[in-house]
């Protein structure tokens, strides 16, 4: 089912034609809605509930007799094909036009069978996860502060207990928070996801620490914190971004869908679009992501080398870059330590071009630095300030689906870490 709603942009009135795909999730949360005016550039943002759509959309009135209007489909938690965003569309056009799912499904980006597979995914999150995904955000605060008593009641009130036990100490409280994120990550991991990156890159990891002897771990941490402590790291720089991305995690829904289906590339998948999310929005989570997980990468690294070569010092190329110690790893910059894993297969293939380090430049470098076409959602990467000639070319999904992958492998490196504080303390 699918409902039409017009609305006006508010700086110089030109008129959009939103169509909505109704499905059984759309009453249930508030989804968000963005795009930029073609006329002007205003950014337009609007939210779509049960109670409709938000701010007041028009009152306009269609008729055969109207000239084409903007079209732009829409669904909650889908990639839009092109053929349903911004066109021009008349009357007739415009009421002869398929769904966003049917359309999705039948331009080939997408077959039936891997939408209907992500859609049990979906559910799986939509019930175990967005009625609770400003919860760490929330919590945020009073984490911070470690006010355990004041955490407890918070809790309680957030999750809608009216019994409970207060927690007891600082341990307890910290324990309750990293438990909320692996309880979110392990909801927001499709099932492609856990066989292919989790089973493989990640628990082999865990299965070490859990079974490492104090004394190892105490002279892993000693070694990953000659660069820096690791619990600094996730308590001041990971656990507020993973509790900002969270709070607005419905934005990245429609990008999911790639990993569902194992797709690294999505321009494999077809000209698709995203309207729940701005270029800007994005960009900015992207590039404060992507220096909150290299900051952590020598973590990744360093469990690695003891699990593949026994040492963490002991890396699988040592003679790349001449980094032969964790200690030197964990000095480069970004873009060196991303140079450095090229060479390492394990952990670049575990990445999934989640770390682009063109990206990131382009995004540091101002307004100047990317260059968005709203008509198509390309972006141009301007990564070289001083050569304009140079630029990588991208689009809005695709950051989009980095940015999820991103925070998936925040998330893994933090559990990680708090493991290994956790073991020494």
């Amino acid at each position: 089912m699918v409902q039409r709603w017009y609305v006006e942009c508010p700086i110089c009135g030109k008129l959009y034609q939103i169509k909505i795909q109704i499905d059984q999730n759309i009453g249930i949360y508030e989804w968000p809605i963005n795009f930029e005016c073609l006329e002007c550039g205003e950014n337009l943002d609007y939210t779509f509930s049960k109670k409709g759509l938000r701010p007041k959309k028009s009152d306009f009135q269609p008729s055969p007799s109207d000239a084409p209007i903007t079209t732009i489909g829409y669904s909650s938690s889908l990639p839009i094909s092109d053929e349903l965003y911004m066109k021009d569309l008349d009357y007739v056009q415009s009421m002869a036009l398929s769904s966003p799912y049917m359309n999705l499904t039948y331009s080939g980006g997408f077959i039936i069978e891997e939408v209907h597979q992500f859609d049990l995914f979906l559910q799986r999150m939509q019930e175990n996860l967005l009625p609770y995904k400003g919860v760490l955000l929330s919590l945020l605060p009073i984490f911070k502060k470690g006010n355990v008593d004041a955490f407890s009641k918070k809790m309680a009130l957030l999750f809608d207990m009216k019994r409970y036990k207060p927690l007891t100490s600082s341990k307890g409280m910290y324990d309750t928070y990293f438990e909320l994120i692996e309880k979110s990550y392990h909801n927001l991991i499709t099932p492609y996801y856990y066989e292919h990156y989790f089973k493989r890159n990640v628990k082999p990891l865990s299965d070490y620490l859990n079974g490492a002897s104090s004394a190892d771990i105490k002279a892993i941490k000693e070694k990953l914190d000659e660069s820096g402590k690791i619990s600094a790291w996730y308590k001041g720089e990971a656990i507020p971004y993973i509790a900002e991305v969270m709070n607005k995690i419905q934005k990245l829904i429609p990008a999911m869908i790639y990993s569902s289906v194992g797709e690294s590339d999505t321009a494999k998948r077809g000209d698709l679009k995203i309207v729940t999310i701005s270029c800007a929005e994005v960009t900015s989570m992207y590039s404060k992501g992507f220096e909150t997980y290299t900051h952590a990468l020598k973590i990744m690294v360093g469990l690695n080398n003891i699990v593949e070569n026994g040492c963490i010092d002991t890396f699988t190329n040592p003679n790349v870059g001449g980094v032969d110690t964790i200690d030197k790893f964990a000095r480069l910059s970004g873009g060196k330590m991303l140079e450095h894993v090229e060479d390492y297969t394990t952990i670049y293939n575990y990445l999934d071009g989640a770390m682009n380090n063109k990206v990131r430049n382009a995004a540091s470098h101002g307004e100047g630095g990317m260059e968005y076409v709203a008509l198509t959602q390309e972006v141009k990467c301007y990564y070289d300030d001083s050569d304009r000639s140079k630029h990588y070319d991208t689009s809005l999904i695709a950051i989009c689906k980095m940015c999820y992958v991103q925070l998936l492998h925040i998330m893994e490196v933090t559990l990680l870490a708090r493991k290994i504080v956790e073991k020494v303390n």
